[in-house]
């Protein structure tokens, strides 16, 4: 999923970051930009993972595993899981 920046600030850079300073924010673009494709890329599947982590830390224990698997979607995406609807209405 890719999503687009915001236009108004820093388009230039590729951030859209608002409480930080544009020389700042030029710095950090710098040095993304010295690295690999590859690292990028890691870096980015490594937050992912993180994030993951984090929203099923949240998740709690109580539940069957198919509640479990849509609270998290439900929270990671923002929207009901499309499945879960299939399974709450059996």
């Amino acid at each position: 999923m890719v999503s687009r920046i915001e236009p108004d600030r820093y388009a230039d850079t590729g951030f859209a970051v608002k409480d930080t300073p544009p020389e700042v924010n030029a710095m950090i673009f710098t040095a993304m930009m010295r690295k690999t494709q590859e690292e990028r890329l890691l870096m980015g599947f490594d937050m992912m993972a993180t994030a993951r982590e984090m929203v099923w830390s949240g998740i709690g224990t109580e539940g069957t595993t198919e509640e479990k698997r849509g609270r998290f979607f439900q929270r990671f995406h923002g929207v009901n899981c499309p499945w879960q609807a299939t399974v709450d209405s059996q």
